[in-house]
């Protein structure tokens, strides 16, 4: 288990700077924003994408107050579920989709 943890800690190295935090709670606060005063489209959206789509984002918003705190857990499987790489590529398909 240790080698795996190393092998995560090795790959989340970019993620651990100062300006990808920064990236990752500025995402997290304005899409939520968008959520919050624009929830009529994403409401009819979410119609058409299904409710597991919205809890995949909402894990994704979670993850992304997470990381931009600054928080980095330990255990190896939860350095996987709140990866930068999965969350950040669930932010902006959700912002694409959302401003087509």
């Amino acid at each position: 288990m240790k080698v795996l943890n190393e092998t995560i800690d090795l790959l989340h190295r970019p993620f651990s700077y100062f300006l990808a935090r920064l990236v990752s709670l500025f995402a997290g606060i304005s899409i939520s924003c968008m959520l919050l005063f624009n929830f009529q489209r994403v409401s009819d959206d979410a119609v058409t994408l299904g409710l597991g789509y919205l809890s995949l984002l909402m894990l994704a918003l979670s993850t992304s107050f997470i990381h931009g705190l600054g928080f980095y857990p330990r255990f190896w499987l939860w350095k996987l579920l709140f990866s930068p790489y999965f969350f950040w590529l669930i932010l902006l398909t959700f912002t694409v989709f959302i401003f087509r």
